[in-house]
């Protein structure tokens, strides 16, 4: 059996290394888990005090479900109070995640607990959580079976947005924004305002993102340019009807700036009458 449970002292909270130690070990006790590897900041090596932990373990699928049931067991002993076990919405009988709240002295922590099905390795969120994951991220390996795994190189691909569709959608949900001022639907408003910050975030990692692996907000601080991380920014607003008004006329100008140039970088035509008629027109409706 090899591997080693825990980084480097200095990279992780040292109470959360005395918990996640002991979850290994209780594993490494557990016939029908054939091992583990280190996935996310720690995994990479980027880990800091405030990183958490997300092993993942690989199970055969006769004992996946019984093993899943496990988890608040297992993390429970390793802690001093297990204080919430979170399923997530994509768990199934392949892959599952449980992220767990815990309580070690005075503090609370969160560790995750993913488990893979070792009959089910070729669907895609079990190939995501090997992608870049290589022996040196082995926690354990009971017979071999993990480094034969992360040996195969299994990943998903990284389609980028289109920027097209992100240019769709952000004018589209613009002008419906108009309605929503005019009716005084704070509510409306904030959820268009979530599909205009998340499509001007896609129409910038169209052009700059750097990584095969994380989600938007990871990709957007690790990839993207200080100054147009900050036209994201523009979206935020006290939740008041006035505050939007005055964050909705900064930041579609932002978009509409970033979009041409990055439509002319990829040699697209840049459909600006679109931009220039729903912002007219919002500024003349919304007063």
């Amino acid at each position: 059996m090899t591997g080693d449970p825990a980084p480097k002292e200095s990279d992780v909270h040292p109470d959360l290394t005395a918990a996640f130690v002991k979850v290994v070990e209780t594993l490494k006790a557990d016939s029908r888990c054939f091992g583990g590897w280190h996935y996310g900041s720690v995994g990479r090596g980027d880990g800091d005090e405030w990183s958490d932990y997300d092993p993942v373990y690989l199970v055969p699928d006769a004992h996946f479900e019984a093993f899943a049931r496990d988890v608040p067991r297992v993390v429970a002993a390793a802690c001093d109070e297990l204080l919430v076990c979170w399923a997530e919405d994509y768990n199934s009988d392949h892959f599952k995640n449980f992220c767990n709240l815990i309580r070690l002295g005075d503090s609370l922590h969160q560790l995750d607990f993913f488990i893979l099905n070792a009959d089910r390795t070729g669907e895609w969120w079990c190939r995501q959580h090997l992608k870049g994951c290589t022996r040196e991220n082995i926690i354990f390996d009971r017979a071999g079976a993990v480094g034969e795994l992360l040996d195969r190189g299994l990943r998903t691909d990284n389609p980028a947005p289109n920027p097209a569709r992100c240019f769709d959608t952000y004018w589209f949900h613009a002008e419906m924004l108009v309605k929503y001022f005019k009716r005084e639907d704070l509510f409306k408003i904030l959820k268009n305002v979530d599909f205009l910050l998340h499509a001007h975030a896609d129409l910038l990692l169209t052009a700059h993102d750097c990584l095969d692996w994380g989600a938007w907000e990871t990709k957007v601080k690790k990839c993207v340019p200080k100054d147009r991380q900050e036209h994201l920014l523009r979206y935020f607003a006290a939740p008041d009807l006035e505050s939007y008004k005055a964050t909705l006329r900064r930041a579609m100008p932002a978009f509409d700036a970033d979009a041409r140039e990055i439509f002319a970088s990829k040699g697209l035509a840049y459909p600006g009458r679109v931009a220039t008629l729903v912002m007219e027109y919002f500024n003349r409706e919304v007063t």
